[in-house]
């Protein structure tokens, strides 16, 4: 065959059969280890399903406009582009580690029922771009739609009440619709009402993904929001952020209250995920001592000017960003997101107890 006559459509097409067999075949492998009874759950999970945005996205957002179907991302694992965010793994994978199943197929191939065994172990839902409202990605399903595609699997049987039942979700929107609320030239008088209609509604989110059979959720918690390498100063990163504490403070309160409704006699259906604490102690300590060590944890390996993203090339070919020798030593991976070895920090500070 002469590969000079493919057409770039064929060729793309061999490309995302490929990334997504990696993502079912070759994600990251369940831990075999079970150091603490039950862990943070309380049972044992046979299934994942996951909402949320980029940091929990693992090949949704589609090709034509994610920068994360492009090269450098994924150099780290599994070596080429799969649709995440960084250069390996994201939250959702360090996290089907913990529960010991492997990553979960992403909704928009597992919405055709194939692999069964895939499905069956659940499906991450989560798209890049996400918020809980309409965020600056328009075509991006948000928060409810992606509950949405979920409810309507429940629907066709795809999963039973029984499957439910081992079943916890994670539930992971972290900042879009406040980075929209910047772009938009939201005033600062206007923020604290939107983080109350923001947190809101993840709390009717949450509490719906339970009623629909979920035996618990995992809530992630906002990372401090102004120390995303896109919004930090030459001063250095606010941790003291105002609107990063409100926004978690109302979200703990509001779980805490749910958890008191004991839904279905479990007092700790709703569990939050203390990104904000992760990520301070990861900068204060520039690293996790025995897993990582971050010399500048708010610079970025794959830097670009605003307005670009990692990955982007100009018409003539030109890069668009500049790319880091290591990228086990940082821990952002672009102006926002965060690297493999990041998300490892990560899941090692929240999840002490396991081996990641």
């Amino acid at each position: 065959m002469n590969i000079t006559k493919l057409t770039p459509w064929f060729l793309f097409s061999c490309l995302i059969l490929l990334s997504d067999y990696i993502k079912v075949n070759g994600s990251i492998s369940p831990s075999s280890e079970n150091t603490q009874k039950d862990g943070i759950f309380g049972f044992k999970p046979k299934k994942l399903f996951v909402f949320g945005d980029s940091y929990a996205d693992t090949g949704n957002t589609p090709f034509l406009i994610a920068p994360s179907w492009r090269f450098p991302n994924g150099i780290t694992f599994p070596g080429i582009p799969t649709g995440r965010f960084s250069d390996g793994r994201s939250s959702t994978d360090y996290l089907a580690k913990y529960v010991g199943v492997r990553t979960p197929i992403t909704h928009k191939w597992g919405k055709y029922g194939r692999p069964r065994l895939a499905v069956k172990r659940g499906m991450n839902f989560a798209y890049g771009g996400a918020g809980v409202f309409e965020t600056m990605f328009k075509l991006i399903p948000n928060a409810s739609v992606q509950i949405d595609f979920f409810e309507q699997l429940l629907r066709r049987n795809v999963y039973s009440p029984a499957d439910l039942n081992s079943s916890v979700a994670f539930f992971s929107i972290v900042g879009n619709d406040y980075l929209t609320y910047n772009r938009r030239n939201g005033t600062e008088q206007g923020r604290p009402a939107l983080i109350r209609r923001v947190v809101k509604q993840i709390l009717l989110d949450v509490k719906r993904i339970k009623d629909l059979g979920v035996r618990k959720v995992l809530v992630a918690l906002s990372p401090p929001q102004k120390c995303l390498p896109l919004l930090v100063t030459p001063k250095g990163c606010d941790t003291n952020d105002t609107s990063t504490h409100l926004h978690n403070s109302l979200l703990r309160k509001g779980l805490i209250k749910l958890n008191t409704k004991k839904i279905n006699n479990d007092d700790k259906s709703f569990l939050p995920f203390d990104l904000y604490n992760a990520f301070v102690t990861i900068f204060k300590n520039k690293g996790v001592p025995g897993v990582s060590t971050f010399p500048d944890p708010l610079k970025a390996c794959c830097a670009t000017k605003r307005g670009t993203s990692c990955g982007d090339i100009s018409l003539s070919g030109k890069k668009l960003y500049s790319l880091c020798e290591d990228p086990k030593s940082f821990f952002f991976w672009d102006n926002v997101h965060i690297t493999d070895q990041g998300w490892r920090s990560v899941f090692s500070i929240l999840l002490p107890d396991s081996q990641f």
